[in-house]
């Protein structure tokens, strides 16, 4: 720098920078869910899954051990439908219902009745359980209760003890007590199925006697219907001498369905016939009709051998040759008979036609005749129809009630067995309740599928950034970097893979013996760790950042970030650095005018600086400092102002960055907070744009799109977003890991120790 190139403060700048619009940063439409991000997801939240299914396993185990042992006994009954007959066996004999679905719905109906309170009061009636142990509670609960009310408990509980489970595909069904009492269990089941099919018995006894009396009454009307019927219909034919009147027998209806099927072949055939006449009308002698007539293709073949003939005499003889005009003569009459044949077929397809457009009419006339003739027989036929389908329903319906009498009258005179015992029950040993095995696999799945969607709706809820896809569709902003979470690997020998959140990451390193790395060394990491993963994302980072604006490389940039202890110091130093390594002047300017620390990386005193410059005490030269790194300068914040917005927008600093615009490359600027004071966007109005510095997993999306929408109300550049801190297990999931960096520098410094070596260097000056 030459000082007696330093412009006064107080000078307009030789250039202003005119304000940018927001470049709106268009994103992709948004993919589908990859079943590897479900994954990811899972394996992130896997405390709340494991957490989840051991507390429901832990209350499974509490149930068990309080839970009371419940005995079930269990018999199988077999139910038929009751098909009445000549010979009806026992009930071992085969069953034939009429229908699936008519036998469907008598076996819900048996399932019902097994299952009634009827079926329960006759059980306790005949086995007095009244007096058991479980029953008798109901009655010691509240001794002031009237009767009715305790025998309707007393039902209620028998009924929530009983099981009816149907065998599928079977006649089966499976009837099943659960008590207390083992012995109650067995005593229970078998006396239910006694008083199941006594009470089969006495119903059917008494269903016959009702449908019998209602069977007589319903014969009585329908054979005095059946009789008013029939003889109407018969009335009704002899007035319209109407006997035979079906389709089959009429011939009315015969002639019009003949007619109809003559016009639809004519009407085909007319449209043919027109298609080849039209043809014939267009093309003339060229139509495919004419060209594919047989004769007409013989004697085109003959016309030209003729003409091929004619042809090569002419090559030998004069014109008035005798043997020259016999066959000229012979090639005009070949000419002549193929016109005559052409006219000929084009004369018969024009008859053809006509004859097919006059049999059209013919069968059109005829058929609109006949269709009034039929509509005169339908007017009359649709009254007939109408009686004698009166008289068929009657008649019908009367044979099928006849029909039922005679079957309902058998059927009353026998007892048929549609129901019967299979297997007894037994007294039960083991206890059905509880079964820790399946109540603790039951409550381990229960758990699961629970901690599961705890899991999916925890990562729903957490709106901080957490991906990629967070930034670019979400906060709407290109991502140009991703910076990995840094713990020193090299000092301590940690391998494998690090934890995903601040609560894992301090159990893990208190658990290891981890450290993370110094802060120092962490802002720095371009000089102290070369070859980490964080070197090569800041040096990525670099180059979107030269490559992000079509006229060429952002001179200023300012590097803000939404909230506090985001990580936009460290890139902005560490991105200063590497632009300093890659040969370009670079200068840093800490314009955290409220709590500056750059000063405290480079480790100088900041006692004079950006404010003491802007103040006028200092001039521009003398706050520019030099650094370790070639071509890397640093200026200080200096003493904490009462007024930093207003330093940060007065003349003075616009013209210090006027000034550095002439000496530097590049201007990276350090800022406070976006959200919380206006000094970020002070300064972004006057830079070519903005670096925004988000934290992996701790910055709300909102805060994001909070940002960049104080950028863009002052018309600043977004140049993109850098994703700081991202944990390794997320890095390996966009396909950016570095963590075999370190390996691959080792074996690159053995194979080659003095390429290694260079490697470390900076890069040469730009031109």
């Amino acid at each position: 720098m030459k000082k007696d190139q330093t412009p006064s403060l107080l000078a307009p700048p030789a250039g202003a920078v005119a304000a940018r619009e927001y470049d709106h940063y268009e994103v992709e439409p948004a993919e589908r869910p990859h079943p590897r991000d479900l994954w990811h997801i899972l394996l992130k939240r896997k405390r709340w899954i494991i957490g989840t299914t051991v507390w429901a396993m832990f209350i499974a185990v509490l149930f068990i051990l309080g839970m009371t042992p419940v005995y079930r006994a269990t018999t199988v009954l077999q139910i038929t439908q009751d098909n009445s007959g000549p010979k009806i066996s026992e009930a071992h004999s085969q069953p034939f219902p009429r229908s699936a679905k008519e036998f469907g719905k008598f076996q819900e109906t048996q399932y019902k009745i097994l299952t009634s309170r009827g079926v329960a009061a006759r059980v306790i009636e005949a086995l007095n359980l009244q007096d058991t142990l479980e029953f008798k509670a109901i009655a010691a609960q509240d001794p002031k209760a009237p009767p009715e009310k305790v025998r309707t408990e007393m039902i209620d509980l028998f009924l929530d003890k009983l099981v009816v489970n149907p065998v599928k595909d079977t006649y089966l069904v499976e009837v099943a007590f659960k008590s207390q009492d083992r012995a109650l269990a067995k005593q229970v089941t078998d006396a239910l199925a006694r008083e199941y099919m006594q009470l089969v018995i006495d119903s059917r006894s008494q269903s016959f006697t009702l449908v019998k009396d209602w069977l007589g009454k319903q014969l009585e009307q329908m054979t005095d219907k059946l009789q008013a019927s029939q003889k109407k219909l018969f009335e009704f034919g002899q007035q319209h001498d109407f006997y035979a009147l079906e389709d089959k027998d009429n011939t009315i209806i015969q002639k019009y369905i003949e007619l109809s099927g003559l016009l639809t072949k004519a009407q085909s055939e007319r449209m043919a016939k027109k298609a080849i006449y039209q043809q014939i009308q267009e093309k003339g002698p060229d139509a495919p009709t004419v060209t594919n007539n047989q004769l007409i293709m013989t004697l085109r073949q003959n016309l030209a051998t003729q003409t091929a003939k004619v042809s090569g005499l002419n090559r030998t003889f004069l014109p008035g040759h005798p043997e020259m005009q016999v066959e000229q003569a012979n090639l005009a009459g070949l000419r002549g008979r193929l016109q005559e044949e052409v006219q000929r077929l084009q004369k018969t397809i024009a008859a053809d036609y006509e004859s097919a457009v006059k049999a059209e009419k013919l069968l059109t006339q005829a058929l609109t005749e006949q269709k009034q003739n039929l509509a005169n027989l339908q007017h009359n036929l649709a009254d007939f129809q109408i009686l004698k389908r009166d008289a068929q329903a009657t008649e019908k319906l009367y044979k099928a009630l006849l029909e039922r009498m005679g079957e309902t009258t058998v059927a009353s005179t026998m007892v048929a067995g549609t129901v019967a015992v299979i297997d007894p029950p037994e007294a039960p040993y083991d206890p059905y309740l509880p079964r820790p095995l399946m109540f603790l696999s039951l409550s381990g799945i229960a758990g699961l599928f629970l901690g599961v969607g705890l899991s999916f709706l925890v990562e729903y809820t957490d709106d901080s950034i957490k991906s990629i896809e967070d930034v670019e569709r979400r906060v709407q902003l290109p991502l140009l970097g991703v910076a990995p979470l840094c713990l020193d690997h090299h000092r301590n020998g940690i391998n494998g893979e690090l934890p995903t959140n601040i609560r894992d990451l301090t159990s893990w390193l208190k658990n290891r013996n981890g450290q993370s790395l110094p802060t120092r060394e962490l802002d720095l990491i371009m000089l102290k760790q070369p070859r980490s993963a964080m070197a090569e994302a800041i040096r990525h980072l670099r180059t979107s950042l030269v490559r992000s604006l079509p006229e060429g490389p952002p001179e200023v940039i300012v590097v803000a970030s939404p909230n506090p202890r985001e990580g936009n110091s460290t890139i902005a130093v560490n991105l200063a650095i590497a632009l300093a390594q890659d040969g370009r002047r670079t200068v840093i300017l800490d314009c955290d005018l409220r709590k500056p620390r750059l000063h405290e990386i480079f480790q100088t005193e900041n006692t004079s600086g950006l404010t003491t410059c802007l103040n006028g005490n200092t001039s521009m030269v003398e706050i520019v400092q030099a650094t370790g790194v070639d071509n890397l300068f640093f200026i200080p914040a200096g003493p904490v102002p009462v007024n930093p917005a207003e330093l940060l927008n007065s003349q003075s600093f616009r013209n210090l960055l006027q000034y550095l615009r002439r000496d530097f490359h590049h201007l990276i600027i350090d800022t406070p907070p976006t959200l919380g004071f206006a000094d970020a966007r002070v300064v972004a109005m006057q830079s070519d744009g903005v670096l925004l510095v988000a934290k992996h997993q701790a910055t709300s999306r909102k805060a994001g799109r909070l940002a960049r929408q104080h950028f863009a109300q002052v018309n600043a550049r977004i140049l993109g977003m850098v994703l700081n801190q991202v944990s390794a297990r997320d890095i390996r999931r966009y396909a950016l890991d570095h963590q075999d960096y370190d390996e691959y520098y080792a074996d690159h410094q053995a194979r080659s120790p003095q390429l290694a070596h260079q490697d470390e260097g900076p890069r040469a000056p730009l031109n």
